[in-house]
């Protein structure tokens, strides 16, 4: 097996890899330690072949042989495991004037920069999100994605205008976009990992439209019909069809959870939502009870009192109402938390597993801050959010890598269209991990 030597001309960086592992047509590169984009075949330089550069092991003696009743001694492990620490770079600042232009060019144009703008967008992002000091890109092409946006716009005019005048034409076009959203899903999915790439080498989804409209459209329906208790499983189910479906250039990933994990964070979160709603409850009784109790003591002028308690049981009514709302939110950020540790902890590609170390309370902090900030100014500080919250689950996601990152390679993919991205984006499809 060839082995060569890719030399940044830029900055002098270099990697020795087999020649395999560079995938087929490409021409440019990246460095990933100073970014720099220069020609693949004027930095490459060969270095011999893997026989030649590695000389074969001495010799191992035999080893003794086990006494008679006892087990075999253990095989010596063949791979060295290392934790792979993401990491994300972004600046609040920097992502702002990425932002505000997007942002103002989008009004302007009435929508027709969205294509441009979601390119700059993640180009930022997926240059700014780093494994083993590589970063990852984003390759897509504007104007493919502008072709989407005009079929997606297309159709969301036309349902807009169905909805204002003709509840027939309203109904067609929900029944059609209802029929039509597995297939978006996939195509979403395909589209957006085709055009992401790590070290050179792409990501890819397998597509695979019967069981997207299992899990897609026919657990959904089940739903109601079960008072949620397939909800979970739907989740499972809709989980592991994007894992086991994705890759990484030609590896793909295994996914290894089981239901009874994802009816257990649902489960738990539903009974720590009732004892604690309870709980309130009971205490707001018992505080009510009190207050009428004990405020003719305090009182003097009837009139004046009667006014005072009817407020007393307002302001407890609002708080009381404050603060189911706010447990309820809790435990959505819980689910939400626990179900993104649940499936990347679970999700292995190769003999390497990913591991996720995300905190409820940290990301319920992240999320009821960045709000409120966000309220308070107006939506000016959405960059600033969206900054905090990445570098906080890219500090907290690693890869514990049992195999060598060169062994990884490239397949081929066809190119795929845009429209399933852009309508799933006009219609907030999010089925992200």
């Amino acid at each position: 097996m060839l082995r060569v030597t890719i030399t940044c001309p830029h900055c002098g960086y270099s990697r020795a890899m087999n020649e395999s592992a560079i995938p087929d047509g490409v021409v440019r590169a990246t460095c990933p330690s100073c970014r720099n984009s220069f020609e693949l075949a004027a930095a490459i330089t060969e270095v011999g072949t893997a026989s030649a550069a590695e000389p074969p092991p001495p010799p191992q003696p035999p080893s003794p042989a086990a006494p008679e009743g006892m087990p075999p001694p253990a095989a010596p492990r063949s791979r060295t495991q290392r934790l792979l620490h993401f990491s994300f770079n972004g600046d609040a600042r920097e992502y702002f004037g990425i932002w505000i232009v997007n942002t103002l060019l989008k009004m302007l144009s009435f929508g027709i920069y969205s294509a441009w703008a979601k390119v700059r967008k993640k180009r930022y992002f997926y240059g700014n999100t780093l494994l083993n000091s590589a970063s990852f890109e984003y390759l897509a092409d504007p104007m493919a994605l502008f072709k989407g946006w005009l079929i997606g716009a297309g159709f969301f005019i036309l349902y807009t205008i169905g909805t204002n005048v003709s509840p027939v034409l309203s109904g067609i076009c929900g029944l059609t976009f209802f029929i039509a959203m597995p297939w978006l899903i996939v195509r979403s999915h395909m589209f957006n990992q085709r055009n992401s790439a790590h070290r050179n080498i792409r990501f890819n989804f397998r597509p695979d439209y019967r069981e997207a409209y299992l899990v897609f459209a026919g657990l959904p329906i089940l739903v109601p019909f079960t008072l949620g208790f397939i909800l979970p499983y739907m989740v499972y189910r809709q989980k592991r069809f994007v894992i086991e479906n994705s890759s990484y250039g030609k590896t793909g990933c295994t996914f290894d959870a089981t239901p009874k994990e994802f009816y257990l964070v649902f489960l738990k979160a539903i009974g720590w939502f009732l004892l604690l709603a309870t709980a309130f409850a009971v205490g707001a009784f018992c505080l009510s009870a009190t207050v009428r109790e004990f405020s003719p003591l305090f009182l003097g002028n009837m009139e004046s009192d009667n006014e005072t308690i009817k407020k007393g049981v307002a302001a407890l009514v609002i708080i009381f109402f404050l603060a189911i709302n706010a447990i309820y939110l809790y435990f959505a950020i819980y689910v939400q938390t626990a179900l993104a540790n649940l499936t990347w902890n679970r999700t292995r590609i190769k003999g390497s597993r990913f591991v996720s170390t995300l905190r409820v309370r940290n990301m319920a902090w992240l999320y009821l801050s960045s709000a409120v900030a966000i309220i308070f100014s107006l939506g000016l500080l959405i960059p600033w959010a969206s900054i905090r919250l990445a570098r906080y689950r890219f500090d907290n996601l690693a890869l514990n890598l049992s195999d060598d990152l060169e062994t990884f390679t490239a397949t081929a993919a066809d190119p795929v269209g845009s429209a399933g991205e852009e309508i799933g984006d006009m219609f907030g499809i999010d089925i992200a991990l």
